[in-house]
């Protein structure tokens, strides 16, 4: 992250400026992160393309996020470079494009940069499904409300293990799963949102290898498991270190709470 925090000084990013996080889950993601932070700037997540076919959608949405927040670097991983040069091309501002493992080239240490607690610590944009994505702009301080909150709430202590594969461009995934750990000090266990589509099972089964106590997931995602883990599969499942399981960011469904808590009693599940 200091290293990243440094490229990023050497690139012309100055305090209060925002660089986008154009990465899939990976190790890259967190070091960038911060490394924003450490420089000053203002990190701004956006998800990467996911498929060929969305790749106008994907350029069009996110030229509208990088020109409103005036972002001048674009963090990203070579995969994705073809789409990034795409995007610089149509937002004036966007100096530089380049991947986590460019900025950390010349190493070095970023000069501290003093933070406060009405700084903005990052900016959320909307899914843009209903219109244009709008951008959220939270402080250090409203973060830190927001997570000391779902931890009283939770009643998160140092014990706990979150497991999850949420994606880290979004609220549930950037600041339950992986900024409240971080501030209570307990291991986040982290996979790809792809790993966990194309097979559901995989978070279950991580749950009981690394006793996870606290998951988060959508609704739909608890029905990907009803759809597809096999009666076979449950004799390898133990959850009764699961704590906590939180369904939201979308539509809950009573039914699918249920189903499911029945579904997964028999592999140690508490109601």
């Amino acid at each position: 992250a200091a290293a990243i925090a440094a490229g990023l000084e050497g690139a012309g990013v100055e305090p209060r400026q925002c660089v986008a996080i154009m990465l899939p889950t990976s190790p890259e993601y967190f070091g960038s992160y911060f490394g924003i932070l450490l420089a000053g700037a203002i990190p701004v997540p956006i998800y990467p393309p996911a498929r060929a076919s969305q790749l106008e959608d994907h350029v069009l949405r996110h030229t509208g996020i990088l020109a409103n927040a005036q972002v001048c670097v674009l963090v990203t991983f070579p995969e994705a470079m073809v789409v990034a040069r795409l995007l610089q091309a149509r937002v004036p501002g966007l100096r530089h494009v380049l991947t986590a493992q460019q900025l950390a080239l010349q190493g070095g240490a970023p000069t501290p940069v003093a933070v406060h607690a009405d700084d903005i610590a990052f900016i959320q944009y909307t899914s843009g499904s209903t219109g244009n994505p709008k951008g959220v702009a939270l402080t250090h301080a409203n973060l830190l409300a927001n997570i000391r909150a779902m931890v009283k709430a939770a009643q998160a202590t140092p014990r706990d293990v979150f497991v999850s594969w949420l994606p880290l461009y979004h609220d549930m995934g950037l600041i339950g799963a992986w900024l409240a750990p971080l501030y209570v000090g307990f291991p986040l266990v982290v996979m790809s949102p792809l790993a966990f589509l194309a097979r559901p099972l995989r978070w279950l089964q991580a749950i009981t290898r690394y006793r996870g106590s606290l998951s988060a997931a959508p609704n739909f995602a608890h029905e990907l498991c009803l759809k597809h883990v096999s009666d076979a599969d449950l004799a390898g499942l133990e959850l009764s270190s699961w704590r906590l399981a939180f369904n939201g960011a979308e539509a809950v469904s009573p039914d699918t709470v249920e189903r499911f808590t029945q579904r997964f009693a028999p592999c140690g599940l508490r109601a």
